[in-house]
């Protein structure tokens, strides 16, 4: 009987403190640390909306901002928001945050949004970049083979 006593103590504790606890809420979309405004020297605009499963730079937001979308075949899509870190941008081709410098122009994002296929396809023997992709975002990234075209005129000497 105090056995029974003591275990029906120590689960109405549990219970108690199981629901005193807060609930942790899904990650929803555009849930982002305080101060983003300053990282994205900007306010935020929430405009972003998934168009298919997969990972997407947010152009309203400079490329700063990007987005996993996930469960839209089911019908149950979810959206998750992450930062790029400071001085960094998500990189459309290579789903990565990287330098400006080293990325395809934020504008230019949406023309790459079709390689998320290549990731759904969860097939390891598929490619995620074919040689056509690169070949098609070379000219539009200006540190590639580290040659930054922007500046290439300004970075010869001046031999006359």
């Amino acid at each position: 009987m105090k056995v029974t006593s003591i275990l029906s103590i120590l689960l109405i504790g549990c219970v108690a403190i199981s629901t005193s606890m807060p609930r942790r809420a899904k990650r929803e979309a555009y849930d982002l640390p305080d101060g983003i405004n300053l990282l994205l020297n900007a306010d935020l605009r929430s405009t972003f909306t998934c168009q298919g499963d997969g990972y997407y730079a947010d152009v309203d937001n400079n490329c700063q901002i990007f987005h996993v979308c996930h469960g839209h075949e089911e019908g149950k899509l979810r959206q998750w928001s992450f930062a790029c870190g400071n001085q960094t941008m998500f990189n459309q081709l290579t789903f990565t945050c990287s330098y400006p410098e080293e990325s395809i122009p934020c504008n230019k994002a949406p023309d790459f949004f079709y390689l998320n296929g290549n990731v759904q396809k969860g097939d390891p023997e598929v490619p995620f970049l074919e040689d056509q992709d690169v070949q098609n975002a070379a000219p539009l990234i200006p540190g590639y083979n580290g040659v930054d075209n922007r500046n290439a005129d300004s970075a010869r000497p001046n031999r006359g």
